[in-house]
């Protein structure tokens, strides 16, 4: 009975063994270099994949700071801190930078007290 069983466990085996070594070969062979700073710099953005620095995460804008198509201080959430870490880390200078808000001044020309809207359903929304 173990013979039986003998001969298909080593010949699996065997294969096995050839496939992985393969592969392991492929890996080496077609290994793709990274940049050791796009690491770095994704340690020390904050991590909030907000898209407020105009990539798609802070994994894309740390790809592009690595590679000079962003500037260091881009990160709006992590602020002066976080730019002088990714400034250290690719040894520029961050540049300080006013913290930009949003102010709207509407002036708008609308008197409040002649015309009044009260909704009564959807209906309401298209007559006029």
């Amino acid at each position: 009975m173990w013979e039986q069983l003998l001969l298909p466990v080593l010949s699996l085996s065997g294969l096995s063994f050839i496939f992985g070594a393969g592969l392991d070969l492929a890996s080496k062979k077609f290994a793709v270099p990274k940049d050791e700073n796009v690491d770095r710099i994704r340690e020390v953005l904050p991590g909030a994949n907000c898209g407020g620095c105009g990539q798609a995460g802070c994994d894309a804008f740390a790809e592009a700071v690595a590679a000079g198509k962003a500037p260091v201080n881009g990160c709006p959430v992590g602020g002066a801190p976080v730019a002088e870490k990714v400034a250290a880390i690719m040894g520029v200078e961050a540049e300080t930078e006013e913290r930009k808000v949003a102010r709207v001044l509407c002036q708008g020309d609308c008197d409040q007290t002649s015309r009044r809207f009260e909704y009564k359903g959807i209906s309401s929304m298209y007559d006029s």
